[in-house]
């Protein structure tokens, strides 16, 4: 039997031995594994496709299939980093990141090289030295903060969630290991988590309130929009659930499993309903809905986690829907350069030629992006995944029940 692995996160690699039945629920002897799951490629999908049809001027507020990606992140991270910590009894900084270049960097210093020769052709020199310091910020993973960068952004704005990530993915996994080897206790951990998502939650909260009347107002939503800072709740939200689950803390009883299908269906109810009504501007988001949208995307995770409904794995684990969640990287990268190469054009639901266009070309750049550069290298990545004790060998179940997880690329082979 083959247990997939994720490719679009750190994910096991193969001899990491993993109880049978893991990767569905919160199984119960034998622990949490994260393994490979369908649904969050499947969610991965609806996001991607949320912040296509919101670039693409067909959903108002689909600029928030952003926050589901933060707060998947943030899950993902969290989830694998103290699972390592739990095999292994440390976590190695090192091949962490090393793991996250990998899957990171070659699709993007691609799309940065290409954007990087093309300003020799250019029509100014002004030109070209816009489009070469666009990508000078983009690459140093400071898009986030036009304040200091000072530089306009046509073709590698979107750049902006990355560099959140990227700079996210400096600070957490340090104090995360710092708190472990620190022996800080899990309340402890969680508690500094908690007030983590309250302080950036308040500290957006004051900004906005303080600058609602200024001229600057403008400058100052997008700062709050960009700001690791500010956005740092909807992350941290993320590693709030994977801490809970890691660690067994999300309760199984049925009344709790029958509230949190009611809150995740109540959840999903609203975020259809606010990416359908509410833009990325709305005082709303700044008063405290950023953070009741990760705590929905929070809810629906934990309600895949404990017992997934049929209804939910039906439509987050159908084959498009995975497959684009897949290609959700190479989609997020390249659809702000296609629509900016095709030139001032209008898009959307009155103009379906130019925005298929858009779609069409999108598409073939992603899946060449994923075929040709990070699936090789997301091979490379397996070598450097982490690793399980010997001490836990007599922990293990009998040999029948135990199965080696293998990257996608190995088990096609």
């Amino acid at each position: 039997m083959k247990v997939f692995c994720d490719d679009n996160v750190d994910s096991i690699p193969a001899a990491y031995p993993v109880v049978a039945g893991h990767g569905t629920g919160l199984e119960g002897a034998g622990g949490f594994r994260l393994g490979y799951r369908r649904w969050l490629d499947g969610l991965r999908g609806l996001a991607i496709l949320s912040v296509l049809a919101f670039h693409l001027g067909l959903l108002p507020g689909g600029s928030l299939g952003v926050d589901v990606f933060f707060v998947l992140s943030g899950f993902l991270i969290t989830a694998l980093l103290v699972e390592e910590w739990q095999w292994c009894g440390t976590i190695s900084l090192r091949a962490f990141y090393l793991r996250r270049g990998l899957r990171l960097l070659p699709a993007f210093l691609a799309l940065l090289l290409v954007l990087f020769l093309s300003s020799f052709w250019m029509p100014s020199a002004a030109e070209a030295g816009a489009r070469r310091s666009e990508v000078l910020v983009a690459g140093c993973y400071v898009a986030n903060w036009p304040a200091i960068h000072q530089t306009a952004m046509p073709t590698l704005g979107h750049t902006w969630s990355l560099s959140v990530e990227e700079q996210f993915y400096l600070l957490w996994p340090m104090l995360l290991y710092g708190m472990l080897r620190l022996t800080w206790s899990r309340r402890r951990i969680l508690l500094l988590v908690c007030t983590g998502i309250f302080a950036s939650a308040a500290c957006r909260m004051v900004l906005y309130f303080l600058d609602r009347t200024s001229p600057e107002k403008a400058a100052t939503v997008l700062r709050l929009y960009m700001g690791l800072d500010t956005r740092a709740d909807t992350l941290l939200v993320g590693c709030l659930v994977g801490l809970l689950a890691s660690w067994d803390l999300l309760p199984r009883s049925e009344r709790f499993v029958s509230w949190v299908r009611v809150a995740s269906l109540a959840s999903v109810a609203s975020l259809i309903y606010i990416t359908r009504h509410r833009c990325l501007d709305h005082a709303q988001f700044y008063y405290g809905l950023f953070t009741a949208v990760a705590l929905m995307v929070g809810c629906v995770v934990v309600h895949m986690l404990l017992r997934p409904s049929r209804l939910g794995s039906l439509l987050l684990e159908c084959p498009p829907l995975v497959y684009i969640g897949r290609l959700s990287y190479g989609i997020y990268l390249f659809h702000i350069p296609v629509i900016s190469w095709l030139g001032p054009t209008e898009l959307g639901w009155g103009h379906p030629t130019k925005t298929l266009t858009v779609v069409g070309l999108t598409s073939v750049a992603a899946i060449l992006s994923y075929l040709c550069i990070e699936r090789p290298c997301l091979r490379l990545k397996d070598l450097w995944g982490r690793r399980a004790p010997i001490a836990v060998a007599n922990a293990l179940p009998p040999a029948d029940k135990v199965y080696v997880i293998e990257s996608p690329e190995r088990a096609a082979a």
